[in-house]
């Protein structure tokens, strides 16, 4: 306990922080292992999370807010369900929540023990992702040689063309918001070259779900975003989109809606058979697609597959914990961060009605997309009610 009481302490856990936030995306990027990819994180982001948890109150606190009970109820439900799967679930898959936990306690950690530090590096792993993105795409249709109409994926593990598309889209969001908490050095070219390398990978992917999402976004982006730049920035990724429409629109209909209304229709008929208790925390279960005489293990729509799994009492504790977001993010629309979580909540309920294996899996692509929102959201919400508690103090 002596060491937590050291000086430098604070920052040295702030350095360790840091470190594991970059581990988190460059080896989501780099890795090709899963094993040696959480190993990482176990070691770079939630321990030094869970340090920091012992050794500093306000991070305690910041656990006593709406948004963790929510998170907590439905984590209750979802392994509570574990009781009536369909099969049995040995005890190590029940560690995902543990998992959770430990990655949102390491998010609201760094923000409460530096908010500025947070912000700022939040911002910097936009403009190396972008940038990043830029390497993908000449990896893929340059060293590899691919003809331009193949969908690029990324590397690493963000080798699934959707899924890639959609962390490079929550992470060009992030950029877009926090330019102002970036070094004065990166706000000019390396900022607007991030950006476009984050819509050339998104046109590229040819993944019809994040475009759905982007364009919906745009749309309802004026009822919270009164700024020019985020509207020109999103105005001209829209603009893309409708040029790709109308010069390849082969690239739109080619895999009409890859039998999606399929997927979900015998995902519905699941739902109706077991419609409150669903069959359980991660039972299997098949949806056939005559047409392909395929099965699938999912139904490509998060709301749906956990409605299939947890009931709609589960999906309920899911629209639970996704409205108090949307409602904290709302009220705090007048702040940057609060802009932000509204314009990432919004691509990514659209997004994950597309595609979404469900938000109890193992760190990947997909908690960029169905995560990272709502911890920013959880550290938001902790850092707001420290600042009006300090105003409360003061007066």
């Amino acid at each position: 306990m002596r060491l937590l009481s050291m000086p430098g302490w604070r920052e040295c856990l702030l350095r360790w922080l840091s470190t594991g936030l970059l581990w988190w995306l460059a080896g989501m990027l780099l890795l090709s292992s899963h094993k040696l990819y959480q190993q990482g994180l176990i070691v770079l982001l939630w321990l030094p999370g869970l340090l920091a948890l012992l050794s500093f109150a306000q991070v305690r606190r910041a656990w006593w807010q709406p948004g963790a009970a929510c998170l907590a109820l439905f984590a209750a439900w979802s392994a509570a369900s574990v009781l009536w799967s369909e099969v049995p679930v040995p005890a190590k898959e029940l560690k995902i929540f543990l998992y959770l936990g430990l990655a949102a306690n390491a998010v609201l950690a760094m923000a409460l023990l530096d908010a500025a530090r947070f912000w700022r590096v939040l911002a910097m792993l936009g403009v190396l992702v972008g940038l990043y993105a830029w390497s993908a795409l000449l990896v893929f249709y340059g060293w590899q040689d691919r003809p331009w109409s193949a969908r690029v994926v990324g590397t690493g593990l963000a080798n699934h063309p959707i899924l890639a598309a959609q962390l490079f889209c929550v992470m060009g969001i992030v950029l877009l918001f926090l330019r102002d908490h970036l070094p004065a050095w990166l706000r000019g070219l390396p900022w607007y070259v991030a950006l476009l390398g984050y819509l050339a990978f998104l046109l590229l992917s040819q993944s019809k779900g994040p475009w759905m999402a982007a364009l919906a976004t745009l749309l309802l982006l004026p009822l919270w975003c009164r700024g020019y730049r985020p509207l020109v920035c999103l105005g001209a990724a829209g603009v893309a989109l409708v040029a790709v429409y109308v010069g390849w629109p082969d690239i739109l209909l080619q895999r009409g809606l890859s039998f999606r209304p399929d997927l979900f229709v015998q995902a519905l008929l699941k739902i109706q058979a077991q419609p409150w208790l669903g069959i359980g925390f991660d039972s299997p279960y098949a949806l056939a697609v005559p047409a392909l005489g395929l099965s699938y293990e999912h139904a490509h729509n998060l709301y749906l597959h956990i409605a299939v799994l947890l009931g709609l009492v589960g999906l309920g504790g899911w629209l639970l914990l996704q409205g108090w977001a949307a409602l904290w993010a709302w009220r705090a629309r007048s702040s940057v961060q609060g802009r932000l979580c509204l314009t990432l909540l919004c691509f990514a309920a659209v997004a994950l009605f597309t595609d979404g294996v469900g938000p109890w899996v193992k760190p990947r692509e997909e908690w960029f997309c169905i995560w990272l929102p709502l911890f920013l959201c959880l550290a938001g919400a902790a850092l707001q009610r420290r600042a009006d508690n300090r105003v409360v103090e003061s007066v």
